[in-house]
């Protein structure tokens, strides 16, 4: 029976040739292999008035801000409140406790706008400060696996922790989340040696990547397509780059009679060549894209929106309309207007060797396609 009662007992005692003979947690953590060793007191010594016997664990932290004091007086302060913590570079940190007010945490679930961006760019898309920390946190893990796969970007080890660096054959480019929020990834460009790169184009391309390739609603795809096109050649890459001013900044081209959308996905309404969401760019020796015309009105109405596959032949240098087979539905009266333009522009402006027609041909579209009145496309 005393046996029995010893097993029974929480605290009994063990034998001693026992495998589960009882350690102290201290050393316990000791000869655990890969533990992360954490020095110092116990979080509870960390932080004071956390300590089970204490009745403020049994009630919220008070707000300060909601305090009748708050703004006249400190003393609205709670005084258990924990100084500000920092975290040491290690993936076990996240394990150290952190205590939020409610209204903090109704901040962190609230959906705004996108900090620090200009309202024009942060996209209609509203989601909260924790949703676009942890969608960034995932995009960027997305982005180390796309770059392993893609056969022109090459990865490039950073001692930087949270830092992806890559290349290609000319830039050099470096994804991190937004040091100031934490709640976007921002991409920083550099080119590999002297070349036909400005400023201003490498800064199109960082803001388009932050604004519409790696934030709200988080696509896979969407940062696939982007990865591609980064990896293409120099002279077709730029002429994307001038179509995403385009579109970050419609207002610079007012003689323009359409905006542009370069669709790096596959829209539910284009024509029937792949599901809705499938990656919308395909380089082989022809480039396949998308992009989204909306008619610029000068009246309050519901814009015309029509989508336009592109292909670019990259051995004769010619873009055309991609000949995909549509609804029947469709009048496709659109589509042969936006052909016909095309057809016309190649045949006035033959490409020359080694120049790249896709950023022209796409203006020309933009500034002289117009549908007959009150026709839909």
């Amino acid at each position: 029976m005393g046996q029995t009662s010893n097993f029974a007992s929480p605290h009994g005692t063990l034998d001693p040739s026992s495998p589960y003979a009882l350690m102290s947690p201290g050393q316990r953590s000791s000869n655990w292999p890969g533990s992360p060793q954490v020095s110092g007191p116990s979080p509870a010594a960390r932080m004071p008035g956390m300590s089970p016997a204490n009745p403020s664990l049994h009630s919220p932290i008070p707000d300060a801000s909601h305090s009748p004091r708050a703004g006249t007086s400190s003393q609205g302060m709670p005084t258990n409140m924990p100084p500000p913590r920092k975290l040491p570079q290690r993936s076990w940190a996240a394990s150290i406790p952190t205590i939020l007010t409610h209204s903090a945490l109704h901040v962190l679930l609230l959906p705004s706008p996108t900090p620090c961006l200009v309202p024009g760019l942060a996209g209609s898309y509203l989601c909260s400060p924790l949703e676009r920390f942890l969608g960034s946190v995932i995009m960027r893990r997305h982005l180390q696996r796309i770059i392993q796969q893609e056969p022109n970007l090459q990865i490039v080890n950073s001692n930087e922790p949270g830092v992806i660096m890559f290349k290609t054959d000319v830039l050099k480019c470096r994804v991190a989340l937004n040091p100031k929020t934490y709640q976007t990834l921002q991409l920083k460009v550099t080119p590999d040696n002297t070349g036909p790169w400005s400023q201003e184009e490498l800064q199109v391309l960082e803001k388009f990547f932050e604004t519409r390739v790696a934030g709200p609603p988080f696509k896979y795809n969407t940062l696939n397509a982007f990865t591609k096109l980064l990896g293409a050649p120099t002279h077709i890459l730029r002429d994307c780059v001038r179509i995403m001013k385009l579109e970050l900044f419609p207002d610079q081209a007012t003689q323009l009679k359409w905006n542009v959308q370069f669709c790096l996905t596959i829209p539910p309404s284009a024509p029937p060549i792949a599901p809705p969401g499938t990656i919308a760019v395909v380089l082989k020796s022809k480039m396949l894209f998308f992009l989204q015309l909306t008619q610029r009105l000068p009246v309050p109405q519901e814009p015309i929106s029509i989508i336009v596959p592109i292909v670019y032949d990259m051995a004769t240098g010619l873009t055309q309309q991609a000949d995909i087979p549509r609804q029947p539905s469709s009048s496709g009266a659109a589509a042969l207007m936006v052909s016909s333009i095309l057809k016309r522009f190649n045949e006035m402006h033959p490409p020359r060797q080694s120049e790249c027609t896709i950023f022209a041909s796409v203006h020309e579209l933009m500034a002289n396609l117009t549908l007959p009145p009150g026709g839909r496309p």
